[in-house]
């Protein structure tokens, strides 16, 4: 009789303290001996090494990317990752609201933008941008008609409300959509030439999309935990008052007992359709009707300064019961059912 290998798992985190050190408390309480857990290591990457962790649960490769290269050649040598490093890196919002309104959910007005001041930008002439057609005056003014004003001017990719501005006039629209690209964090404060170069460069990527404002009555964020649902009442914070963090209320009732099944079937059906793991959905009720807002949200907000202990403990419970089981039953995993992404590598969504 073979002798039962420990199965260890790392967790990947950021600045935060309290969730992390609880969730690996939880893993090797439960774990009994086989299995365990511990914060993350990770250094420089040297191909062909041998995985470390059967499983990595990651936090923090969305702000720091390094990981992210690290995770991916990681799946390739076995070490199973939750979010799917591969599928991170090929989602972005606009695909997300795509994907989101063939699935049936209804999502806000939304409209992809060329990069503002391409020309502008680092090795980019008028040559490099003969396929990309001209917005003149009328094809804006039918843009905001669609999209109508107040909206939203948000990069395609990204979090935490970066560069995420609310836009009231035509006017205010132009002075963000023209100067956002250059408002970025000086990379090379002591050499302007070589800042603008690098921060040109930077802003290659920093595509905007417009989205309608939906004034809502209602805003439901949703944790979800490999097929659970917790719907939570969400009082986001007041940028412009500078709050940083939103209000979590446990409180069904606010949504009914119909909208809120209504609800949890559209965050299922969407992170069980993207292969999802443990991620927060948001959306706001306008009317009766949820509209689908945000849905990549895979470093779930559990800081029990934020969310309380009652939401804390649950995140702590439930995550680590399901590290556990794809540790130990790999059927248990999410990632191996069929899902969205695995149709649009053979050819679209159906």
């Amino acid at each position: 009789m073979g002798v039962k290998m420990t199965k260890k798992i790392g967790i990947l985190r950021g600045r935060e303290d309290n969730f992390p050190n609880a969730l690996v408390e939880a893993i090797i309480h439960k774990g009994k001996g086989e299995v365990v857990a511990e914060m993350a290591l990770m250094g420089a990457g040297r191909l062909g090494e041998k995985p470390v962790y059967d499983l990595i649960y990651d936090r923090i490769s969305h702000d720091y990317p390094y990981y992210r290269y690290l995770l991916k050649a990681a799946v390739e040598r076995g070490t199973y990752v939750i979010p799917n490093p591969l599928l991170w890196s090929a989602d972005d919002k606009y695909l997300g609201f795509t994907l989101a309104a063939n699935l049936g959910l209804t999502i806000p007005k939304t409209c992809l933008l060329p990069i503002a001041g391409s020309t502008q930008l680092y090795d980019i002439t008028a040559a490099s941008l003969r396929n990309l057609k001209y917005l003149d005056n009328p094809e804006w003014q039918t843009i905001f008609d669609y999209i109508g004003f107040p909206c939203w001017l948000k990069p395609v990719s990204g979090g935490g409300w970066l560069a995420v501005s609310k836009v009231h006039s035509p006017d205010e629209f132009f002075h963000l959509y023209n100067n956002e690209i250059f408002h970025t964090k000086p990379v090379y404060p002591e050499d302007a030439g070589q800042d603008m170069v690098v921060r040109n460069w930077l802003s290659r990527t920093l595509v905007f999309m417009l989205q309608e404002d939906i004034a809502y009555q209602q805003f439901a964020r949703c944790f979800y935990i490999a097929g659970d649902v917790t719907t939570v009442r969400f009082e986001p914070p007041d940028r412009v008052a500078g709050e940083r963090l939103g209000r979590y209320s446990v409180d069904p009732d606010f949504f009914g007992p119909e909208l809120l099944a209504r609800i949890e079937t559209y965050v299922r059906k969407l992170n069980q359709a993207l292969g999802y793991e443990i991620n927060t959905t948001e959306l706001l009720v306008k009317d009766g009707i949820p509209y689908a807002i945000d849905f990549l949200n895979f470093a779930c907000d559990f800081d029990i300064n934020s969310v309380g202990a009652h939401l804390a403990d649950m995140g702590v419970d439930k995550v680590s019961d399901y590290l556990i089981k794809c540790v130990t039953d790999e059927s248990a995993r999410l990632q191996s059912k069929d899902n969205v992404w695995r149709n649009l590598i053979h050819g679209g969504f159906k």
